[in-house]
């Protein structure tokens, strides 16, 4: 990409801040385009898969939909936490209330990453320099980058709503669920924007504003889960404001104002920010290095632990923030659903007696898929040093490549392990039996190794193409496991997902499960590491 190409368009505008804007965003577009046109799909697949027939078969009489409508805001409180709650019983709105947690949280993953990708990402790779020594103004990178995303968002709203009036749903309705759609992706945006200027580790400002936004959408199914004295909470969370546009239930247009707002000032945020930093620094910028090195463990190991253990850090702290209110909150709120059916024949299959615990049991098991994406993450900065010239540096020194990657992949094992220890701890206090809530969230942490293993013997095997085989791992894994929700067999879930031979509801995992497991995790680990031994750096 040559200073060259972006000069003739931006010379005319030289000075201004957002100069070469336009030519940017169509290089992109270029660039990712492909990858883009999947998120997109993947997206208008999981917020309007149900749109129509398909979801009408399931609950065809008022009876079946005002069981659902119970289940909902009564017998089971994990809808409540993860998906929110139902505003009517219409078909329509239950389509709603199902839809609304994978559809904004999988819009949001996808608007991070890009946004990430061309703002910090290129500034760490030397893009960003490149491409500022022509005529592009400052801000240019960055409003090209949410430009292109903001428009995807927009595309994204328009299919879901066109596809949701195709299908004979109410017009209003339909128009305002595309809309929540489209804003998740406006609103995660504008976050990894202010993200990627306050950090500079592109790995730190992806996971810290995907995390932010799961971390509002539980705020936000606490304040459902607590009852009337928490509904304010909702009110605190952009997520709340979506949840609360009530599609097919009341059709209230007016918190998008509220969406539209928070996106300009973090946008105005972001460019503040912008303006006040270095090149490929953050805010604040990084403090110098000690003149001596600190006494601790050295090696291969020590340097992966130093490169990893402040990430790490942050995610013990943020686990231990989110679960630990969720467990009081779920405590206070148990008592309504202990007359709950499902909620008995959930606890049956765990072989517990209290149905209080199917409740955090739900909840741990669904922190495995974040937990996952970051473990990944530790893998693939093996792929990472290798693209950003560190290994061949390291490697130049008396270091072999196996002891090198081993204390990347060593992290990798060991930090999933910790933060589910974390989860357990954190839901023991709502319990009360915390052995019992550690001994589930162990039982976890083989499926988590599996997706280490993928990741690391993509790394090992595949090359160039590791980062799309080990977050394709995790893409399928939380396909099938939505999509048993949405209906699909089961054995699609068992084959696809290690998590499917670890969920407590299919029953408690025996010993001879979670060996296979741990088996299948070591032998990928292992191919891994012989591939990275035998073939040429960034192959």
């Amino acid at each position: 990409m040559s200073p060259a190409v972006l000069a003739p368009r931006a010379a005319t505008a030289t000075g201004n801040r957002l100069a070469g804007t336009g030519t940017l965003a169509r290089l992109l577009l270029r660039r990712d385009r492909v990858v883009l046109a999947v998120w997109l799909l993947l997206s208008w697949g999981v917020a309007a898969a149900r749109a129509g027939g398909t979801y009408a078969s399931l609950y065809p009489t008022a009876e079946a939909r005002q069981e659902r409508y119970d289940q909902v805001m009564v017998e089971v409180p994990m809808y409540l936490l993860f998906q929110g709650p139902a505003y009517g019983t219409g078909i329509d709105a239950l389509l709603v209330q199902e839809s609304f947690g994978a559809a904004t949280l999988f819009a949001a993953l996808g608007a991070v990453i890009f946004v990430v990708r061309h703002t910090r990402t290129d500034e760490q790779a030397g893009r960003r320099e490149l491409v500022g020594s022509a005529a592009v103004g400052r801000h240019a990178p960055l409003a090209a980058a949410l430009g292109v995303v903001f428009a995807a968002g927009a595309l994204l709203a328009v299919l879901t709503s066109a596809t949701m009036i195709a299908s004979a749903m109410p017009a209003a309705g339909s128009l305002i669920f595309g809309l929540v759609v489209g804003s998740a992706v406006w609103v995660s945006a504008a976050m990894a924007a202010v993200a990627a200027q306050v950090t500079a580790d592109p790995r730190a400002a992806s996971v810290g504003a995907f995390s932010l936004f799961v971390a509002l959408h539980f705020v936000r199914g606490i304040s459902g889960l607590g009852g009337p004295g928490l509904t304010w909470l909702g009110w605190l969370t952009p997520n709340g404001w979506l949840q609360r546009t009530q599609p097919f239930a009341g059709d209230r247009w007016w918190p998008f104002l509220l969406v539209a707002a928070l996106v300009v000032i973090l946008v105005r945020v972001a460019a503040l920010l912008g303006e006040r930093r270095d090149l490929g620094s953050g805010v604040p910028a990084a403090r110098h290095g000690t003149g001596t090195a600190r006494r601790g463990p050295g090696g291969p190991f020590g340097l992966a632990w130093r490169l990893h253990r402040t990430m790490a850090l942050v995610w013990v702290a943020a686990t231990a923030a989110v679960c630990l209110p969720t467990a009081l909150a779920g405590t206070a709120s148990m008592d309504q659903y202990a007359a709950s059916d499902q909620l008995a024949e959930w606890a049956a299959a765990m072989g517990s007696g209290d149905r209080g615990d199917v409740l955090f049991v739900y909840i741990a098991f669904t922190t495995v898929f974040p937990i996952s994406l970051y473990a990944i993450q530790i893998v693939l900065r093996i792929r990472a040093e290798e693209t950003d010239g560190h290994a061949a540096l390291l490697l130049s020194t008396p270091v072999g490549r196996l002891r090198w990657a081993a204390g990347h992949l060593a992290a990798a094992l060991a930090v999933p392990a910790v933060l589910l220890v974390v989860v357990g701890l954190c839901f023991g206090a709502g319990t009360g039996d915390a052995a019992a809530m550690l001994a589930t969230t162990a039982r976890l942490i083989p499926a988590v190794w599996v997706l280490v293993g993928v990741a690391m013997a993509a790394c090992g095997l595949a090359g160039r193409a590791a980062p799309v085989a080990g977050y394709g791992a995790l893409v399928v894994a939380l396909t099938v496991e939505f999509g048993q929700h949405l209906g699909w067999p089961d054995w699609l879930f068992r084959t696809f997902s290690p998590f499917a031979h670890v969920l407590p509801f299919f029953g408690t995992p025996g010993a001879t499960t979670l060996a296979a497991l741990t088996a299948l995790a070591a032998g990928l680990c292992a191919a891994g590491l012989a591939g990275l031994h035998r073939r040429d750096l960034l192959a």
